[in-house]
């Protein structure tokens, strides 16, 4: 087909009337179509040009499109070109930090760590504070510029780190811990980039192993024992370093059924902890700590001692060290008892009755058997012992019973036994010269042996035996006195007193305790009905009390310790009464104050102990001015 046949083709039909119009109102170049220019009604050239103008419109239609969809990809380049090159100034990961030092250090050495930091980043960082985190056992040292913040933190604020720098800070400090153990210390680096306003924190941390004690630790014990025998624990220590330890320690836990009952140096805290105070480089010191041990056959007992130092009240351990020791069975069996009880407290000038029982229950019979029984207290009065025979070494403070004193014990048959028996009494007078001298106890050790009892190899020779510790009550003192010409509380009326007048007297409890510390005391007293108190006291507002309906005085004391008004002052008070004798009374004492009691609780033997005085009169010896004048007048 030809050009104008197409072209006569393309022009045979007229546009609708419809179609123009919607042409006049919206044209709409993407919906309309001419097929032809007699279609649309209009000349050749003007309907050329008509294509003309939609072709312009969407052009136009085409640019508004581009310039939308470009102005969209300029803001998306312009926000991730943004975030490039924010992200050029700072990243997170761009910031190292490396805790550096010794992995293993010998307790108490001072050791330098160095905490390093890099910053690849070109955004400078703000705000930055280091944070040292350490164990209780770990203690920071010459680090002028950190400030501690409790017991494990110290943190160090510093100038600003650059973007594209680098450096170091030294921390210093001394690892106070145990043989083996493995300490930790954490540096945290906490920031904001100057580029945002959010806080990141970054950190590294250290395992450091203690390869060494400061301070040596040595305990021994028997390896082996029979039950209810004594045992001995020897604790030696030593600063091997050259610097001076301060607030030392020592702190026993001790195996189940354990029974403590002496040692030497004196406990300072319960029955297990000891105040060493200061301990200079090169400075050595044991302990001994007696006991009774009980438990089953076989039963391996283990006994824990730790030295170390209180900082700020925790203790920081030094050095651990353990002991075990083995209960294992003797043929023989040996049993005590003092006043017919395997437990017992006693007082101040008792008789103490002991009775050894002893047995073979083995299958065998046993020849040459010898009792022992070691008995060593300064309260002891040793010129009353009755040994029932045997014999007394008095440097051994032993008593030794053979064949010699009980035939029994030449040949001790299967299933055989006997009783040895022995007397001693208690100093009447407690010998207490300082406030050391307290919580006394009298330690008795009852051993049997026989040389038939075989010995394994490698370990301790059993003897049985069975300890007893008999505790010390304290001995409480009250001293009743009286006076009319008293320099604290001066008194009025008649004396010698005269029926019907009224005449005062000031009255003194003096209250002294030897031995153990004691807590709840107090002295009690009932006046005669005759008598009664007139309100004065000294000290004004001692913690005295009066009722006036039963006649009754009270003194509250409360906690006494041991060797008060004897080593150190004891305690007084005094209070005024008044009488006004009858006529039935002349030529009498008058009573002033009945008996007095003296009571309190002994925080050593856990006994309520307690003395009595005697009542008082007008006789009043302790007042020399009244020689004579004590009898009642008409």
């Amino acid at each position: 087909m030809s050009l104008n046949e197409i072209q006569n083709e393309l022009y045979k039909k007229e546009p609708s009337k419809e179609l123009l119009q919607h042409e006049k109102s919206e044209f709409d170049a993407s919906s309309i179509v001419f097929s032809s220019p007699e279609k649309s009604g209009l000349p050749k050239d003007e309907w050329l040009e008509k294509e003309d103008v939609i072709e312009k419109e969407d052009k136009k239609i085409v640019k508004k499109g581009a310039l939308i969809v470009g102005g969209l990809l300029l803001v998306i380049a312009v926000v991730v070109g943004f975030y490039k090159i924010k992200q050029s100034f700072f990243n997170a990961d761009r910031l190292s930090v490396s805790l550096e030092g010794p992995a293993e250090v010998k307790s108490g050495n001072l050791v330098t760590y160095e905490i390093k930091y890099k910053n690849d980043n070109r955004a400078d960082l703000k705000n930055v504070t280091l944070k040292m985190t350490y164990p209780e056992d770990f203690k920071p040292e010459g680090n002028a510029d950190f400030k501690s913040e409790g017991t494990m933190v110290s943190v160090l604020k510093f100038a600003d780190i650059k973007g594209q720098s680098e450096g170091k800070i030294v921390f210093n400090g001394r690892t106070y811990s145990p043989k083996g153990n493995l300490i930790k210390i954490k540096a945290e680096i906490s920031y904001m980039p100057s580029t945002v306003s959010t806080t990141f924190v970054v950190g590294d941390q250290l395992s450091i192993g203690v390869i060494s004690a400061p301070i040596a630790l040595e305990v021994t014990a028997p390896q082996n024992i029979s039950a209810n025998d004594e045992v001995n624990y020897l604790i030696n220590y030593k600063n091997e370093g050259v610097e001076n330890f301060e607030n030392i320690r020592v702190k026993i836990d001790y195996p189940e059924q354990f029974t403590f009952t002496s040692s030497d140096p004196k406990v300072f805290e319960g029955n297990n902890i000891w105040y060493i105070g200061s301990l200079p480089g090169g400075q050595s010191g044991k302990i001994v700590v007696a006991g009774r041990m009980s438990g089953n056959r076989d039963e391996v007992k283990l006994a824990k001692v730790t030295i170390g130092a209180n900082n700020n009240s925790v203790f920081v351990s030094y050095n651990e060290e353990s002991a075990r020791t083995k209960i294992i069975s003797s043929p023989l069996v040996i049993k005590q008892t003092v006043n017919g009880l395997d437990n017992l407290t006693a007082n101040a000038g008792d008789n103490l009755r002991f009775k050894i029982d002893y047995k073979n229950e083995g299958p065998l019979g046993l020849r040459d058997v010898i009792v022992t029984e070691h008995i060593d207290s300064t309260v002891l009065d040793y010129s009353t012992l009755d040994t029932d025979g045997g014999a007394y070494d008095a440097n051994s403070k032993t008593i030794t019973w053979k064949a010699s004193d009980h035939k029994e014990l030449k040949n001790l048959a299967s299933g055989q036994g006997g009783t040895i028996s022995f007397i001693i009494n208690i100093k009447g007078v407690i010998p207490v010269a300082s406030g050391n001298d307290k919580n006394f106890v009298i330690s008795s050790l009852a051993k049997i042996d026989s040389p038939d009892i075989s010995t394994p190899i490698s370990m301790n020779k059993v003897i049985s035996g069975n300890k007893m510790d008999t505790k010390l009550n304290s001995k409480l003192v009250l001293d009743v006195k009286g006076y009319y010409n008293d320099a604290k509380i001066p008194n009025t009326g008649p004396v010698p007193p005269k029926v019907s007048q009224e005449s005062t007297y000031t009255m003194h409890f003096i209250a002294s305790n030897v031995s153990n510390d004691i807590e709840g005391a107090k002295v009690e007293a009932v006046l005669p009905t005759s008598v009664s108190v007139t309100g004065k006291f000294f000290p004004e507002g001692s913690p005295i009390f009066y009722n006036e309906r039963t006649n009754s005085i009270v003194w509250n004391i409360g906690n006494l310790e041991a060797g008060a008004g004897i080593v150190s002052p004891g305690k007084e008070v005094a209070f005024q009464v008044k009488i006004k004798p009858s006529v039935d009374q002349v030529g009498q004492e008058a009573p002033l104050l009945n008996e007095s009691v003296f009571s309190a609780k002994d925080l050593f033997t856990g006994e309520n102990i307690s003395a009595k005085v005697p009542g008082k009169s007008t006789r009043l010896y302790e007042d020399d001015g009244l020689v004579g004048s004590y009898r009642v007048s008409n």
